[in-house]
């Protein structure tokens, strides 16, 4: 069994519909710029999924893999207003940067940021990426998904989900038609592979 958290984590991120968040070399045009469809169902009203927004509002602090941290960087503008933010990454200098008025820190071990969102008694962390989403599911460090799904199969890429040892059981607390076809559900997690 896992030691106990004083902290949640949270996952709010978008995949194809066979289970990718980005091509294999990275790019989510599809995602950032979908092609319109005006046969699609009309956005749910009222949502009752958050959106990015009140997601935002939920959670004190983000923690991203090296490769999520290039491509937001790569944007016109940084996404996360002044959310402190963390990067998982061996390889990019450790220390603390800025984007805009948000404060960037590098971390370069899943345990290091598990002690931080421990000794800075961090409620919520917002997890984004691939490889850190996986690695947070095996270890059990997922309580919330927010998972939108955009209307469009990729064949390949960088999955969101890899191997777990066990399954992990979720319950569907709530799921809207937002813009674009996409359909976005929220899912609470029962269980986790280390058991708790």
């Amino acid at each position: 069994m896992a030691p106990s958290r004083s902290w949640t984590g949270r996952v709010f991120i978008a995949a194809s519909l066979d289970g990718y968040i980005a091509r294999p070399d990275g790019d989510i045009e599809w995602l950032i710029n979908p092609a319109p469809d005006p046969n699609h169902l009309r956005p749910s009203d009222p949502r009752t999924v958050d959106d990015f927004d009140q997601h935002m509002a939920r959670v004190d602090c983000l923690l991203m893999g090296r490769r999520s941290y290039e491509k937001v960087i790569s944007f016109p503008e940084w996404l996360y207003g002044t959310k402190r933010t963390f990067v998982l990454s061996t390889t990019l200098p450790t220390g603390t940067c800025s984007h805009d008025s948000a404060t960037v820190e590098v971390i370069p071990s899943l345990d290091e940021a598990a002690e931080v969102f421990e000794r800075e008694r961090i409620r919520c962390v917002y997890i984004d990426g691939g490889e850190v989403v996986q690695e947070f599911l095996r270890r059990g460090w997922v309580d919330e998904i927010i998972l939108t799904h955009v209307p469009v199969l990729l064949g390949s890429g960088i999955p969101l989900f890899g191997y777990l040892s066990q399954y992990v059981r979720m319950t569907l607390l709530a799921v809207d038609v937002i813009e674009n076809g996409m359909v976005s559900a929220h899912y609470r997690v029962l269980s986790s592979p280390d058991g708790v």
